[in-house]
């Protein structure tokens, strides 16, 4: 019994400082809801136009420091499959198959989260052509629920703040109602 208590006393804190460092609320279409910091400015028009079959840009959160790009991709290994339903087996398959797919960018798992709804979300660290990024994935129905941190700044490195703003952003994912 006591350890139910604590454990939903820390979710509950950990909700109420969730919500409390969101001051901005977007919906992504028929996708999902997120809360951010009022901080970042949301654009949710800049490649809109670019969709292709395969993938779907929907928004990005940027200050005078960092960005975050939000797309969905489809993943034709995962057809059908999700994260949030898959067993521990499954999940670290998930893994392994994403570290060797980007194993030239140098990828590294960073972080697991859970979101308030109970989607998993793994968050890598990755270099690319244009410096190095935070890449965090969840994978819903085959599709890529994917999010990219970077710094304006390409030479910049990763750092705990910019894991924290994306993490922060990321917690408060859920399905559009």
């Amino acid at each position: 019994m006591k350890k139910l208590t604590a454990l939903t006393l820390a979710i509950l804190l950990a909700l109420s400082l969730v919500q409390g460092a969101a001051a901005a609320t977007y919906v992504a279409g028929e996708y999902y809801t997120i809360d951010y910091p009022d901080t970042l400015t949301l654009d949710d028009t800049t490649y809109s136009d670019e969709h292709t079959e395969d993938s779907r840009w929907l928004f990005l959160l940027y200050d005078d420091d960092y960005l975050i790009d939000a797309t969905l991709n489809r993943v034709t290994d995962y057809e059908g499959e999700s994260l949030y339903n898959a067993d521990q087996a499954e999940r670290d398959a998930y893994v392994a198959d994403t570290l060797a797919a980007f194993a030239d960018d140098n990828i590294e798992l960073v972080r697991e989260i859970t979101t308030v709804s109970g989607f998993p979300f793994y968050i890598y660290s990755r270099e690319g052509t244009d410096g190095v990024f935070y890449y965090a994935e969840t994978i819903a129905n085959g599709t890529s629920v994917n999010f990219t941190a970077y710094y304006a700044d390409a030479a910049r490195p990763l750092d705990n703040d910019l894991l924290e703003t994306l993490t922060e952003v990321l917690i408060t994912l859920r399905p559009t109602e």
